[in-house]
């Protein structure tokens, strides 16, 4: 398999089979990757297919804030949508399981969370709305690298929109 987007060094995105998008999940399945890629399979540890049909209560709960924040209606058959509701589905999974380490924030992720603050404002207040739901509803504190991640997953949505 050849890889398509490397989300970040755990997280990358390539084609099944079928040719349909699929999301790999593996420690360090996208370390020193870029891109088209050779995919080290041994590394794969969970694999999420998008799949349109339904969506949980969770992700329609958070796109329904960004759609009333920034006032939108979304394209859930975008590949930023499916992305982040991918991103989203595995978040859920891990808050609703239980198995969520309370882990100290990194000063690097912390470091690179406030640059993404400043860089985007918008997307910073709009992702803070999220994540003050999911800590009032999930009872789940989010780190730094997950508050990043929706910074910059928000932003992405918001700029394919533009497009």
């Amino acid at each position: 398999m050849i890889i398509q987007k490397v989300i970040n060094n755990n997280v990358v995105s390539t084609f099944d089979t079928n040719n349909r998008e699929v999301i790999l999940m593996g420690k360090g399945i996208g370390f020193r990757k870029k891109a088209g890629d050779e995919l080290d399979k041994n590394k794969i540890e969970k694999i999420f297919t998008l799949d349109q049909r339904a969506t949980s209560p969770f992700v329609q709960e958070i796109m329904a804030i960004i759609q009333e924040f920034y006032e939108v209606s979304l394209d859930s058959e975008t590949p930023a949508y499916q992305r982040f509701a991918t991103h989203l589905e595995y978040m859920e999974s891990e808050i609703l399981s239980g198995h969520r380490k309370d882990e100290e924030d990194e000063e690097d992720d912390v470091e690179f969370y406030e640059r993404n603050q400043k860089k985007y404002p918008e997307a910073y207040i709009c992702s803070q709305k999220i994540v003050e739901h999911i800590e009032e509803h999930y009872h789940c504190r989010l780190s730094a690298d997950e508050k990043m991640y929706l910074i910059i997953y928000v932003k992405r949505l918001m700029m394919e929109r533009e497009i």
